[in-house]
C-alpha cells in the first residue's frame, strides 16, 4: 500500500506529454541549395573532360503550384490516377487526406527547360520532386543557374559481385515431395506451420524489383495461369515486357530476378514453394546488366512510385546502391537513412502503407558495409546466414552512418533453393542477401494475408521482435532470425513497457523512472501508452495503477 500510495501522488505532481505524432506535408516552394552542385562532386567533375556526359538528379524548388488552393484543386484531380487498392493501403498507415504534394507531378515545363540545354532525360520523380538526366559536364552550370533547380546531384550505382549472387544450376529439377529441397529454408523460419494454418499471401499484392523475370519458368505457371500477376513494366526499355527480348536484353539479364522471384513466391510441388506462393504479382524490372553488372538507382525510385500507384503491399528489392562511375561513392557518414534518393524513396513507401524489404549488400564482414537503400529505418534490411542460422562471412554489416543497428532481419542466404533462367523447369542453390531478402519479404506478405489491416510498422515489428536475437540486437545479426509463426501470433499490446512478457507493479515503476527520473524509455515508445490516446503521459501511469490495483480496463492494444 505504501508503494501504490507513493504512485498515486507522484503521478500528479508533473504532467509531462510527448507525442508520435509528425506532419506529412511538404511547403510548395524549397529555396535553392547553396551550391546548387554539391562542393565534392564539383571538384569530381573538375578532373574530367567537359564535354563527358554524366548521369545526375535535377531536384527543383517547387511543382509550379504556389497557393494552398491550386494545391487542393490538383491533389483532389490526382485521386483517379491511383487505384483504390492503393488509397485503402494508404488509409492504414496515413490520417487525413490521402494524396499529398510528393504525389504531385513534376512540373513538365521544367523538364523542358533542362531538355532544351541539351540533357537526355532519363527518369521523372514525384517523390524527389526530380528528375534524373544525361548530360554533358559543360551544360550543368547552365543548368544550375535556372530559377526553379533546387540542387544538382550524381545518379549513383552499385557494382554487385556476381560471384555472391549466381545461381549453382543443377542438371534437372529435384523430385522429392510437398516441399522439396525448398523445406529446410522455409522451415528455419517456421513457414511451413504457417502455411498449414491457411496463410500463404493470398490477396497481398507483391512488388518485385529485379533485373527482369523469365515468365514462362515453371515455379510460375500457377500465378500466371490463377491470374495472379497483375502488371509489369520494364524501366530499363520502357516496354511493357520483363523477360529477356531479343537484340534488347544481355543474356543474363533476366537470371537474377528469376532466382529471387521464385524464391518468394514460386510455387513448384515436390519441388520449390516460396513463403507467399499465393500472393498477387506486379513486377518491375528496374536494374542494367551489362558486363559490369552496373546498377542505377533513378530506375528503382521509378518503379516505387510505379509500385505505390497499383497497390503493391510489399516490395521485394534485392537491389542496392552506394558507387558513381570512376570513384565518387557514398561515404558510410552519409548511410545515414536521410541522404541517398533510393533511401529517401523506401522511407516515403513506408509512410504510405508499404512494406520494403532490402537486401543488405554483399560488402561483409566490415562495419558498415551496408548499401543504400537498407540503411533506412523505416524498412526491413535483410542480412544472410547458413543453414545453421551463422551469418554468412559476405553478409554486410552495419551500424548505418548514424549509429543505428543494421540488419534488422536475417534469413536463408545461403545456397538458396530457388528457380535458375537457363531453362523454364531448372532450379538450384544461390547465396547472396539477394536470396535472403525475398524469403522476409514473402513472410511479411504472409503476415499480411493474416493480418490484412495491419501497417508497415506492425508487419516490421512483428517480424523484428520474435526474431532469435530481439533481446540483444547488433550489427551482425540485427534482431535475428525471424519466425513467421511466433511473428504471425504476436501482440500489440501497451503495458509491459520493460520487456518482461507480463504487465506487473515494475512497469508502473518504470514508467515513473522515465517521465520523472529520466530513465530509460519503453523499450518500444507506444508500449507505455497504456490508454491508446497517442502519447506516454502520467495519464498512463493513473490508468496502470487502477488496472493493477483497482481492478480498472486493462492496457489497450494497438
Amino acid at each position: 500500500m505504501q508503494i501504490k500510495k507513493h504512485l498515486l501522488f507522484s503521478v500528479l505532481l508533473i504532467l509531462i506529454q510527448t507525442t508520435f505524432a509528425w506532419s506529412a506535408d511538404k511547403p510548395l516552394v524549397s529555396p535553392k541549395e547553396s551550391p546548387v552542385i554539391p562542393s565534392a562532386y564539383r571538384t569530381f567533375l573538375s578532373s574530367k573532360p567537359s564535354t563527358e556526359k554524366v548521369k545526375v538528379w535535377v531536384y527543383f524548388t517547387d511543382k509550379g503550384i504556389f497557393d494552398q488552393e491550386s494545391y487542393v484543386k490538383t491533389r483532389k484531380m490526382l485521386e483517379n490516377l491511383f487505384t483504390p487498392k492503393s488509397l485503402q493501403r494508404r488509409a492504414k498507415s496515413i490520417k487525413g487526406e490521402l494524396i499529398s504534394f510528393i504525389d504531385l507531378p513534376v512540373n513538365q515545363p521544367y523538364i523542358e527547360s533542362i531538355k532544351i540545354l541539351g540533357a537526355n532525360l532519363r527518369q521523372i520523380s514525384r517523390w524527389l520532386n526530380a528528375a534524373s538526366f544525361e548530360v554533358s559536364i559543360d551544360r550543368l552550370e547552365q543548368i544550375s543557374s535556372l530559377p526553379f533547380v533546387k540542387s544538382i546531384k550524381p545518379v549513383l550505382t552499385y557494382i554487385r559481385d556476381p560471384l555472391k549472387e549466381e545461381a549453382q544450376p543443377q542438371s534437372k529439377p529435384v523430385e522429392s515431395t510437398d516441399y522439396g529441397p525448398s523445406y529446410d529454408q522455409l522451415q528455419q523460419i517456421n513457414v511451413p506451420a504457417v502455411h498449414t494454418l491457411g496463410y500463404n499471401g493470398q490477396g497481398v499484392l507483391v512488388c518485385m524489383m529485379d533485373t527482369g523475370f523469365r515468365k514462362d519458368h515453371k515455379a510460375f505457371k500457377s500465378a500466371y495461369l490463377e491470374g495472379r500477376v497483375w502488371a509489369e513494366y520494364d524501366f530499363i526499355n520502357h516496354d511493357t515486357n520483363t523477360q529477356n527480348e531479343p537484340g534488347q536484353d544481355a543474356s543474363n539479364q533476366h537470371n537474377h530476378g528469376t532466382l529471387t522471384w521464385s524464391t518468394l513466391g514460386g510455387e513448384v510441388d515436390g519441388s520449390l514453394y516460396g513463403p507467399a506462393y499465393k500472393a498477387n504479382f506486379i513486377l518491375a524490372k528496374t536494374e542494367y546488366v551489362p558486363t559490369e553488372t552496373r546498377i542505377e538507382e533513378d530506375n528503382w525510385v521509378a518503379g516505387m512510385e510505379w509500385a505505390d500507384s497499383l497497390g503493391a503491399d510489399v516490395i521485394s528489392s534485392s537491389l542496392g546502391y552506394l558507387d558513381f562511375d570512376n570513384g565518387f561513392t557514398y561515404t558510410k557518414q552519409q548511410l545515414d537513412g536521410q541522404t541517398a534518393v533510393t533511401t529517401i524513396a523506401a522511407n516515403i513507401a513506408a509512410s504510405l502503407g508499404i512494406v520494403v524489404c532490402n537486401a543488405m549488400g554483399n560488402g561483409g564482414p566490415g562495419d558498415t558495409t551496408l548499401v543504400t537503400p537498407a540503411d533506412a529505418d523505416t524498412i526491413l534490411a535483410c542480412g544472410a546466414v547458413n543453414s545453421s542460422g551463422t551469418i554468412a562471412s559476405f553478409s554486410s554489416r552495419g551500424p548505418t552512418g548514424d549509429g543505428r543497428i543494421k540488419p534488422e532481419v536475417v534469413a536463408r542466404g545461403v545456397s538458396t533453393y530457388c528457380a535458375t533462367a537457363s531453362d523454364t523447369n531448372t532450379f538450384g542453390y544461390a547465396s547472396g542477401t539477394s536470396l535472403s531478402t525475398p524469403l522476409v519479404g514473402g513472410c511479411a506478405a504472409v503476415l499480411l494475408s493474416a493480418h490484412p489491416d495491419w501497417a508497415p510498422w506492425k508487419v516490421r515489428e512483428a517480424l523484428m521482435y520474435t526474431a532469435n536475437n530481439s533481446f540483444t540486437p547488433n550489427k551482425t545479426y540485427g534482431w535475428g532470425l525471424i519466425d513467421l509463426l511466433a511473428a504471425v501470433q504476436y501482440s500489440f499490446g501497451t503495458g509491459d513497457v520493460n520487456r518482461s512478457g507480463s504487465v506487473t507493479i515494475s512497469d508502473a515503476v518504470y514508467l515513473i523512472n522515465y517521465l520523472f527520473k529520466g530513465g530509460p524509455p519503453p523499450y518500444l515508445y507506444y508500449r507505455g501508452d497504456v490508454n491508446c490516446d497517442h502519447t506516454v503521459t502520467v495519464a498512463d501511469v493513473v490508468y496502470l495503477i487502477a488496472y493493477l490495483f483497482k481492478g480498472g480496463p486493462p492496457p489497450c492494444s494497438y
